[in-house]
Formats: C-alpha cells, structure tokens, sequence
C-alpha cells in the first residue's frame, strides 16, 4: 500500500513527465500507424482515405521482383548471421579465455563496424574488394553485413561468458571430457540464449541494412534497395504495405531477441 501512494504522489508531483512520456511515444509509434492505416487505403492518392482494402497486400504477392528483393534479403541475412554465428561465438570465447597484450584494444576495433556511420563502413568495403578485384555481387554483400553482425554476436556473448564460472568446464575436462565435449555439453548450454538472441539481434539489422549494401551490389537487389528505388518515384499504398509487412517481420524477431535476451544477459548498444 505504501508503495503504491509513493508512486501515486511522484506522479503527482511531477506530472510533466507522464505528458513528456506520452509526447515521446506518440512521436516514436504515431507514424507507424499512419503507415499501416494507409495501406489499408482503397485509393491509390496518399492525401485522402477513401475505404479499406487489402488489395495491396495481394498485389505484393503478384510482383516478381519485390518477391525476388525479398528472397535475396532474406539469403544475404541468413547467411551472414550463419557466419557471424560461427565467428563471433569463436571471437567471444578467445575474447574470454585467452589473456594477451593489446585485449582492451582488440575489442575496441571489434566494435568499430557497429559504431562507425554504415557509409564509412561501405565505403572503406568497396576500395578493398575492388583493389583485390573482386566482382561484386551477394557474396560482397553478405562480406559486409558480416562485418557487422559478427561483433553483435561476439559481444552478446561475451557479455553471457563474463558472467559464468569455468568450474564446471573444468570438472567435466576432470571427469575425462575434452575441452570440445566440455564445450558442447557444459557452456554452449549455458550461452545459448545470448547465441540466440544475438542472432536474431543481427538478422534484423542484416535485413534492414541498406547503407553497406548499396555500396556493395551490383545488380543483386535486396528488398530495402527495392523500396529505395519504389520511393524515388513517390509514396504508394504499395509502399506501405511492403512497409508494413516488415516492420511486422521485424517487430517478431525483436520480440523473440527480447524472449532469449531477457534473463539476465547484458546486450550492447547498437547504431
């Protein structure tokens, strides 16, 4: 009860806060509506609502070459969190056990692709696979998405690893495991969740990301460089329904992060 009048006259007290909270979420979520009412819009002109439709939804399923857009995003993020996966769950574990001069300032370069502008990022990308001579293509695109989704899934689990004992590791190696079956059936057990939630935490920036990905493709469309070239000949109830079709494929990968990220282990703050 005493908890409960305390928060009462906090809010009482400083009712500007509640108004400026209000203020911030309809600035945030507000637009999102907007995209989505509009989508449902039976008129093809962006100034008026006229009735509601879900033609547009249907139409999407009839063009070829957002579905291909689509296709090809979802092969360059599948691929490049697969990879980062692997490479950044290996980095976080060399990261823990190995102790060597210049650690502090290795992870400081890890971290640079997420803090870095993404054109700085895809820029510095194609002067080196241009000066190795390589053609670009998915396999250039899926390189520097890498580049990115590695450290968010070496620093989730790094964060995880920070926080366990090796005491079990070591027990099983007494108990006659190598360090592979102490790996496998001790601590991937208990990392799972950041693996996972970093995961998931790549796949939507991968699938989002379009800055690196101009710089690196040719004629391989991913569905943000789609949508980018949708824009330039203006806003269309299309727009907004591709719109709202992966702003929900994203709110359930969020949703899911949060689910294997939600019990305890510390995330990192990404661009």
């Amino acid at each position: 009860m005493k908890k409960t009048s305390n928060l009462k006259s906090k809010n009482k007290s400083f009712p500007f806060l509640s108004i400026y909270g209000t203020l911030v979420y309809f600035y945030l979520y507000f637009p999102l509506l907007v995209v989505f009412v509009y989508s449902l819009n039976s008129s093809r002109s962006t100034m008026k609502f006229e009735g509601i439709t879900f033609d547009w939804y249907m139409k999407l399923f009839q063009n070829k070459e957002l579905l291909n857009s689509l296709f090809h995003s979802l092969q360059v993020s599948g691929l490049a969190v697969l990879f980062a996966v692997v490479m950044g769950t290996s980095g976080a574990l060399f990261l823990n056990r190995i102790e060597f001069k210049g650690k502090d300032f290795f992870r400081t370069l890890a971290m640079l692709p997420i803090i870095l502008p993404g054109i700085i990022v895809g820029l510095s990308l194609l002067i080196f696979f241009l000066n190795l001579k390589l053609q670009l293509s998915m396999w250039t695109v899926i390189l520097g998405h890498m580049s990115f989704t590695t450290p968010v899934v070496m620093f989730q689990v790094l964060a995880r690893l920070a926080r366990l004992s090796r005491n079990l590791e070591n027990a099983a190696m007494d108990l006659g495991a190598n360090p592979f079956q102490a790996f496998i059936y001790v601590t991937f057990p208990m990392i799972k969740r950041a693996v996972i939630g970093g995961a998931l935490l790549a796949f939507t920036m991968s699938f989002d990301e379009i800055i690196i990905t101009y710089f690196l493709t040719s004629t391989y469309n991913t569905l943000p460089i789609y949508l980018y070239g949708m824009l330039r000949f203006g806003l269309s109830p299309e727009v907004y329904a591709i719109s709202t079709v992966v702003l929900g494929l994203s709110i359930l990968l969020i949703i899911l992060m949060a689910k294997y990220t939600g019990s305890g282990e510390e995330s990192i703050v990404v661009r």
